[in-house]
């Protein structure tokens, strides 16, 4: 029976070992997926603002060469550079907003993992430990067990020779009892037979 339960214990201990140990891989399997959706969205982005920097600097140029023949033409391309270099900073601007706004994101991601991790990880510590003190208490009755067996042989030998004495002494007491009144008997008869003889 105690090593039934004491296997049961250990079982339920280990699968909570293992529940945790999952908890934690497809947690950071899922930190991982996370941080590369995050890492290829940069990357994604970084190549459309570069795309997009690049297509601008190529039609500016091509603009300005069209316009240096025409010195008049030079305030508007000097106008239209700055334009596109205020519009390069606001891509510049939002994509860097959207690198801070998605790692806030993967970060809160993070966070809420984590202290769910965290929670799932408390719980199977206190089913280990209740396993433990169950394992612990079923170790030490198994040994208090072991340690009693053979003064519970010796109780067992002296109540049977207790028993024994006693019955004993009983049928001593039971034979000695039945002499007495044998005795008695015979006592009384032969003092029945002295008295019809002397008559």
């Amino acid at each position: 029976m105690a090593d039934t339960r004491t296997n049961q214990t250990t079982w339920d201990l280990l699968a909570s070992l293992r529940e945790v140990n999952k908890a934690v891989a497809d947690s950071t399997i899922e930190a991982q997926q996370r941080n590369v959706a995050f890492a290829q969205s940069i990357l994604e982005n970084g190549i459309e603002l570069l795309k997009s920097h690049a297509e601008d600097t190529r039609s500016l140029l091509q603009d300005l060469l069209a316009r240096t023949k025409d010195p008049q033409n030079w305030q508007a391309s000097f106008q239209e550079v700055i334009e596109n270099a205020i519009a390069a900073q606001e891509r510049n601007t939002k994509f860097i907003q959207s690198v801070f706004e998605n790692g806030i994101e993967v970060l809160k991601s993070q966070i809420g993992v984590t202290r769910a991790l965290l929670q799932e990880m408390e719980q199977q510590a206190q089913k280990q430990q209740d396993a433990f003190q169950t394992l612990a208490h079923e170790s030490f009755e198994a040994y208090l067990g072991f340690v009693r067996a053979p003064f519970s042989y010796y109780q067992q030998a002296f109540e049977a020779a207790e028993l024994a004495t006693r019955e004993g002494l009983e049928n001593f007491q039971k034979a000695t009892r039945q002499g007495v009144e044998r005795i008695q008997k015979a006592a009384k008869q032969a003092q029945n037979a002295a008295s019809k003889a002397s008559k």
